[in-house]
């Protein structure tokens, strides 16, 4: 009953702006929800909490899944990241994740050839200077280098742009947002709304379910 794709799983106040060195503000509320659906069912939830000191923001995201077989539960994940960006630019990131009884741990970090990717899981990479870990919910996902906030390993999925689309909100809404897919080993699409925020997410699991986020706040 694997629901996880490695990599894949991991609203309401006053915007804050997350500016790239090139390119426009990316602004973002104080928090995200989405409920996480498997076949049409709701699973699970995916929450991130944005907190703005001074020129640092910092990213609080909390994953917890659990798909049962009636009252049974036969598959558990929870994922926890804190990811801080200064000035527009990513910082680091830690993570800890258990899925279904087997645990990660990512490190990475800013230095001076690059972003240093450490996991126990995965060999020590450098990447390069404008990588991100693959966290949603900055768009720039669709255009930079990116990495695994699981197991910190490099993805080397290829984003392709569809453009603009309609998509389902948690209550059932319709509204219009961009619609970008990571193609290979990494295989997801991702919405992102008119003001550029991660509105859903669709994806195949490891048993062939159809993955679904949907932006509750």
């Amino acid at each position: 009953m694997m629901i996880a794709r490695r990599g894949v799983l991991a609203g309401g106040a006053a915007l804050t702006a997350v500016k790239p060195r090139q390119g426009r503000a990316v602004e973002v509320p104080a928090e995200l929800r989405f409920d996480v659906m498997r076949n049409g069912s709701r699973v699970g939830q995916h929450g991130i909490r944005f907190r703005q000191e001074a020129n640092v923001l910092t990213a609080f995201i909390s994953v917890e899944i659990v798909v049962r077989l009636g009252p049974i539960p036969v598959f558990r994940y929870n994922h926890a990241v804190r990811e801080v960006w200064r000035d527009g630019q990513f910082q680091s990131l830690d993570s800890e994740t258990n899925e279904d009884g087997t645990r990660f741990r990512v490190n990475a970090v800013r230095a001076a050839e690059g972003v240093i990717v450490e996991s126990p899981a995965a060999a020590r990479a450098v990447m390069p200077p404008m990588a991100i870990p693959l966290t949603h919910w900055n768009n720039l996902c669709m255009e930079r280098p990116l990495f695994n906030p699981q197991d910190g390993v490099p993805i080397t999925s290829r984003v392709v742009a569809y453009g603009e689309d309609r998509v389902a909100l948690a209550d059932g809404r319709m509204i219009q947002a961009t619609r970008y897919a990571l193609v290979g080993k990494v295989a997801l699409e991702n919405w992102y709304d008119t003001a550029r925020l991660w509105t859903a997410l669709r994806s195949r699991g490891t048993d062939g379910s159809m993955i679904e986020y949907r932006r509750s706040v």
